[in-house]
């Protein structure tokens, strides 16, 4: 069960419990499920990510970025998948300056993420 305590700390990474909860058939244990599956998922994609970013290999960031984006959209993860969006858009259209700081923030609340994951 998502204490309410728990559902304060994730949507300070954006994530919606109620409104998740309502798109896995009204099944908190089934969000829970693969909101855990998600992690197993996205964290060689992050990894990859950041290894692409610290190349400088915008295709390869732009690749990565985008799969994520639809990881955490999957789940409803705002706080990965907004900084993910504005990464491809933004590497998409040649703006090559910004990804560095959506990458800081798409990180942080990754990892912040993983760590309230781990109290369920």
């Amino acid at each position: 069960m998502i204490t309410d305590e728990i559902r304060a700390e994730l949507a300070g990474v954006g994530l919606d419990c109620g409104e998740m909860t309502s798109r896995f058939m009204d099944s908190e244990e089934m969000f829970l499920k693969y909101f855990r599956k998600f992690f197993d998922a996205a964290d060689g994609v992050v990894n990859e990510l950041k290894a692409a970013a610290e190349s400088g290999d915008l295709t390869e960031t732009e690749h990565k970025a985008h799969a994520l984006k639809g990881l955490s959209g999957n789940i409803g993860l705002n706080g990965v998948y907004a900084p993910a969006a504005k990464i491809v858009a933004d590497l998409r259209a040649g703006i090559t300056g910004e990804y560095p700081n959506d990458l800081e923030k798409l990180t942080k609340a990754y990892y912040r993420a993983l760590e309230i994951s781990h109290k369920l």
